[in-house]
């Protein structure tokens, strides 16, 4: 690969050389405006000055004159004689090596047709016929081969037969076992005949006794259908010796032709030495004479549809104003407060900010994972049909930002997790109420659904029920029912046929919410739903306003927090995260309501989302 810094230093330098710089001042006849020659070579060189754009491939020539016109015509003029000098050296580089390879391929062309008459010389005096594969002989013996192995193999296969066959009845085994004689069509009639008439012979024998004229007929019977299997056995035996003779003399004339035709190879095989030889000459020969005639065509196409290689990306026009001075000192000075004012702003703001704005932001200040950052959907709460809400939108959008957000959330908390995660209990809990948190449940249900998991949602909220109104089953049986009343956890427990998820709604009201959920009863049926499903879900109240959840979070392998995005105060979410005892179970943060064009692109607490492009994601 060529050094392209050193290919545009060698530019460089021809653009400043004084050949070419000559050639410009003959075409703008600028001796005419100086004296000297000299001198105005000189000036030109002086006044141009040629530099690199940046890391580029890109030349920018600067002409510096008291006349803009003049300066303007100048560039214009040195780029052109540029231009047309490299399509002048590259013209006569491709004419010399045209010609060069025109004739070396000449040379090479009458190499080929002397090598390639002294193979076809040598074959037609040694009479070596070739076929696509080879020569005729060596065809003839690999042919051979192949038929004498097929033969060995079917006489070692016909002989075993026999040679089975003839011990067996050496030996005074059962001749019906062999198998020619279990498969003969013939032996199988003979032997459903016998059977009828031996059958015949028993019920007459019965009937008579051994001297009935009938009795004595069935015998005879029999015995003449015993005499035809032995014959037909027999038959099928000899047949056997045959077919085995048969390919015994097939292998032996295989054999023997075999042998002449490898007498014939091994002649051939001191000749093909010479021949081979010849061969490889010729194919280096084409070879060579191939690769040199491409070339020489392509040269030859070069010399006649040659470019220069390089371009004149803009031309120089007569500049508006002076080059110098330089841009005014107030524009910089602008810049530098403007950036400076952008950035106080923007520490200001995050300052006096009482909500979380970044996952940094949330790990630095709670020390816990952000597992998820949930999209704010604005069509959730512009309109209420059953297209808008959770369980539909991620089955009709499987691979919008939402749903990938709510599979990464899952995804965080089964990392987390160090128990079985197909037999899991997770609690879902925030602060306040408000914070995306039965939404976040049902999601995170549907999800799992959609995966074929077996999921179960526990509304434990026992005094709003969230979850049991979205699924409309305010009116069922339902946990405090079941903590009550003498009922089995399979009549509280309700399937929604649209997602697939079952439901253990709120059920009655009650007056005391958290003494059933310490009671044993409570916990003896988490350990039989732990059991039931590959995921249990426990929509838990927030913990700001009641100490449900801290008690549901004894329960519970693992506890989500969902925290509303700038709503949440700091100081209420760690409040909250010390009511439910500590970290221990905590896997981590759901952060809700996301406006993911606000996040932070820069700084400290720069966002992955925030800077991601919706065109990522299908639907």
């Amino acid at each position: 690969m060529r050094d392209n810094t050193t290919f545009i230093e060698s530019e460089i330098a021809v653009l400043t050389s004084a050949s070419l710089l000559q050639k410009v001042v003959d075409s703008e006849k600028l001796m005419e405006d100086v004296d000297d020659g000299a001198r105005a070579l000189e000036w030109l060189n002086g006044a141009l000055e040629v530099s690199r754009v940046g890391l580029a491939d890109v030349i920018e020539l600067t002409v510096t004159g008291h006349d803009p016109d003049e300066a303007a015509s100048l560039a214009n003029a040195i780029a052109q004689a540029y231009v047309a000098d490299r399509i002048e050296s590259r013209y006569e580089g491709a004419k010399k090596a045209s010609t060069w390879l025109s004739e070396r391929a000449e040379v090479l062309r009458e190499e080929l047709s002397r090598s390639e008459d002294a193979v076809q010389k040598f074959r037609m005096e040694h009479k070596l016929l070739a076929t696509k594969s080879g020569s005729l002989t060596e065809q003839q013996l690999s042919e051979l081969n192949i038929a004498l192995i097929n033969a060995r193999a079917e006489l070692t296969t016909k002989r075993s037969k026999f040679e089975q066959a003839e011990k067996l009845l050496r030996t005074g085994g059962d001749a019906q076992t062999i198998p020619d004689v279990l498969q003969s069509d013939v032996v199988s009639a003979l032997r459903a005949q016998q059977s009828v008439v031996t059958r015949k012979e028993a019920d007459l024998l019965l009937r008579y006794g051994e001297l009935h004229p009938e009795v004595m007929t069935a015998q005879v019977e029999r015995r003449d259908i015993e005499q035809q299997i032995s014959a037909e056995i027999r038959r099928l035996i000899g047949n056997l010796r045959n077919e085995a003779e048969a390919a015994e003399a097939r292998e032996a004339a295989l054999a023997r032709a075999l042998a002449s035709v490898s007498n014939q190879s091994e002649i051939e095989d001191q000749v093909g030495v010479q021949l081979r030889d010849l061969e490889r000459i010729a194919a280096a020969n084409k070879e060579l004479f191939q690769t040199f005639l491409s070339r020489a065509k392509i040269a030859e196409e070069k010399s006649t549809l040659l470019n220069s290689g390089v371009r004149v990306i803009t031309h120089a026009v007569v500049p508006l104003e002076p080059s110098f001075p330089n841009r005014p000192l107030f524009a910089a000075l602008g810049v530098v407060f403007g950036v400076a004012l952008g950035a106080a702003g923007a520490f200001l703001r995050e300052l006096f900010s009482s909500g979380f704005m970044a996952r940094r932001q949330v790990e630095e200040t709670l020390d816990l994972p952000v597992l998820a950052s949930m999209p704010r959907m604005t069509e959730w709460s512009d309109t209420k049909t059953s297209t808008a809400q959770p369980v539909a939108y991620l089955g009709h959008k499987p691979l919008s930002r939402y749903s990938e957000a709510v599979r990464r959330l899952r995804l965080g908390i089964d990392g987390i997790s160090e128990v079985d995660c197909q037999q899991r209990v997770t609690l879902v809990t925030s602060a306040m109420p408000g914070e995306g948190k039965t939404t976040l449940v049902l999601s995170l249900a549907c999800s799992a659904a959609a995966d074929s998991e077996r999921v179960l949602i526990i509304d434990a909220d026992l005094r709003l029920s969230a979850a049991t109104k979205f699924f409309c089953m305010t009116e069922k049986v339902g946990l405090v029912d079941l903590l009550t009343l003498p009922i089995s956890p399979a009549e509280a427990i309700h399937l929604d046929e649209r997602s697939g998820i079952h439901v253990l709604p709120a059920g009655a009201k009650t007056l005391n919410p958290p003494a059933l959920l310490t009671s044993a009863r409570m916990r003896s049926l988490i350990d039989e739903l732990r059991e039931t499903y590959d995921t249990v879900i426990i929509d838990a109240p927030p913990v700001g306003p009641a100490a449900d959840a801290s008690i549901l979070g004894r329960y519970a392998e693992k506890v989500l927090f969902v925290v509303k995005w700038r709503e949440t105060s700091r100081e209420v979410v760690a409040e909250a995260i010390r009511h439910l005892g500590g970290r221990s179970k905590i896997a981590g943060i759901a952060l809700t309501m996301v406006d993911e064009p606000k996040l932070p692109r820069y700084g400290r607490y720069v966002s992955i989302e925030g800077n991601m492009s919706d065109g990522y994601y299908l639907n």
